[in-house]
């Protein structure tokens, strides 16, 4: 009888880093790599990166992520609104231009 043996798995090292302004040790997964006003990147942790833009990550992701939201509802109203215009008249054009716009106001607004 032939056993096989499972190859004995190594445990995978954790890089560490140091964060380029306060000096910090990071984990590679919460480390960010900022470029500064050189154009050298650097890389930075999450207190110096709200220490530098005034607002924390998990913010500026999120403000990140409602922008292209509102990115792609705006282009598709745009698409829909010409579709509208072509098809079935100006004053159609017209309403969903106005649609349009109310749709970017109340989406990009910042909270």
């Amino acid at each position: 009888m032939d056993e096989k043996k499972e190859p004995v798995k190594q445990p995978t090292k954790k890089i560490k880093l140091n964060c380029a302004k306060c000096g910090k040790k990071l984990e590679e997964k919460d480390a960010l790599i900022h470029k500064n006003l050189d154009g050298k990147q650097e890389i930075i942790c999450h207190d110096c990166f709200k220490e530098a833009t005034g607002v924390d990550y998990k913010t500026f992701l999120y403000r990140r992520e409602a922008a292209k939201q509102t990115l792609f509802a705006t282009l598709f109203c745009i698409g829909a609104t010409i579709y509208a215009f072509v098809e079935e008249g100006w004053e159609y054009g017209v309403a969903g231009i106005f649609i349009t716009i109310l749709i970017f106001l109340f989406s990009a607004k910042v909270k």
